[in-house]
């Protein structure tokens, strides 16, 4: 491992970049399916109410406040011969794997059975699958501030990850509905699904841990202040505070509208999961495709600038789903997909890009360096803003009347409430959610500039 805590510039090249990107594909492939594919397969497979799914995973929130800053403060203060990051990346790669399998794996109800086996599986997989994901991700996002220390470096890095995170994509939202329909749909489907899915997002994980043993990182500092002591510091980060609240609302609206797609497609649209395949692979497309539009656009703008446009035309994309209906076309559900990723890959990659600069401003200023501390709390904003989506579909659906398949048996037959309820879910919220993330944008004044010349003590 090669430690430096100099301030000399250090250029990466792309096989550097490559190596650690690929980790994304892990947790945001299997992010991706929990995202899309939770909720529905508690409702219509496993048996349990919207209502009851949620109230799950959103307890589950009340958990991860705690270890995701926890994991960030172990990550900065561990010393191995593995370095301070990939140890946990190690093992977390395994227990999230292993969680996400056992989430796709609880036992149908019966009819006049209690619920309660299934309520007890479920909360025990996700507490596995976040830790999993928090030992994973925490150390991988601290990293990139220890692997460079260039402004445009940073976006070039994020880039990588953003081609990734839209790879991914395609695996956990567009791979995984096609495969639950080739496997016939129940519960055997949505099992082995997750395991095909889990097991390529682990080999991923792993190919990163090996192949990021001599990136460039940081030592631990000498002396580590207090926990509370350094959540004030992070508190007075401006740049870091803005960039998480804008987070926070942007992944709340990505989490909102891939909850409710299949509920879309399948119970208001009458179609198989390979449309809600088809309009997630056009979104990853246009992902990749303007994603070297967006890095050209970068070198002369402003990345807050560039967040809130991008964020503008993904609200105008998400308002017009409240136009679709039964009898769109094919046509016009792709090419939503399409510019929603077009928009929404440009706010990623800003974002993405932004949250090194707000590391490397705390240790411009202190001196210190927390990188994983900070990674936690992001963590924090991460998971939340994916889980937040679920339930609020969940409660939504549940106050509808909305009732799933019985085991698999007959069509679902929506009331006008909970049809209201899923156009709310993939156009109203997201796109409520989306204006909210370009707001705390305003005040984000951190540039190339600025990040340069801060000194210790600004």
């Amino acid at each position: 491992m090669n430690t430096d805590d100099s301030a000399t510039h250090t250029i990466m090249n792309w096989p550097q970049i490559v190596n650690w990107s690929i980790g994304t594909v892990g947790p945001v492939a299997i992010l991706y399916l929990v995202s899309s594919g939770f909720m529905i397969y508690m409702t219509d497979v496993v048996g349990l109410s919207g209502l009851i799914a949620g109230a799950l995973i959103a307890g589950v929130r009340v958990y991860d406040m705690f270890v995701d800053p926890l994991m960030g403060r172990l990550s900065d203060r561990t010393r191995s011969r593995m370095g301070r990051r990939r140890p946990w990346m190690l093992a977390g790669a395994v227990v999230m794997t292993l969680g996400s399998i056992a989430l796709f794996s609880v036992p149908a109800t019966r009819t006049g059975q209690s619920t309660t086996p299934q309520i007890i599986w479920t909360l025990a997989a996700l507490l596995i699958y976040f830790t999993g994901y928090s030992m994973f991700n925490v150390p991988y996002m601290a990293m990139p501030a220890e692997m460079t220390d260039g402004y445009h470096d940073r976006t070039r890095l994020m880039s990588a990850r953003v081609i990734f995170v839209s790879l991914s994509s395609l695996i956990g939202a567009a791979t995984a509905p096609r495969l639950i329909q080739a496997f016939g749909g129940g519960a055997a489907a949505y099992q082995l699904t997750a395991g095909a899915i889990g097991m390529l997002g682990l080999l991923a994980m792993l190919y990163c841990v090996s192949a990021t043993k001599f990136a460039k990182a940081t030592a631990a500092s000498a002396a580590t202040q207090p926990l509370l002591m350094q959540i004030r510091i992070i508190a007075s980060n401006r740049p870091f505070v803005m960039l998480v609240m804008s987070k926070l609302m942007l992944l709340l609206s990505m989490s909102s509208l891939t909850s409710s797609l299949w509920y879309m497609v399948q119970h208001v649209l009458h179609r198989d999961l390979n449309t809600a395949s088809n309009i997630s692979a056009a979104q990853t497309a246009g992902m990749l495709l303007c994603l070297p539009l967006w890095l050209q656009i970068a070198k002369a703008r402003s990345k807050s600038r560039l967040f809130v446009l991008a964020s503008i035309g993904s609200t105008a994309v998400l308002l017009s789903w409240m136009l679709v209906t039964p009898l769109a076309a094919m046509f016009s559900l792709v090419l939503r997909g399409f510019l929603l990723g077009a928009f929404a890959g440009g706010a990623l990659l800003m974002g993405q890009s932004m949250l090194p600069d707000t590391m490397e401003f705390d240790f411009r200023r202190t001196g210190e360096r927390r990188e994983g501390t900070y990674s936690g709390f992001y963590s924090v904003v991460e998971k939340a803003g994916f889980a937040i989506g679920p339930p609020i579909i969940g409660f939504m659906l549940s106050a509808a009347g909305y009732v799933g398949l019985a085991h698999g048996e007959g069509p679902v037959q929506l009331s006008a409430a909970a049809v209201r309820a899923v156009y709310w879910g993939v156009s109203i919220i997201p796109a409520l959610a989306t204006i909210a993330a370009m707001l705390p944008m305003r005040f984000y004044t951190l540039t190339e500039a600025s990040l340069k010349s801060t000194d210790r003590g600004s």
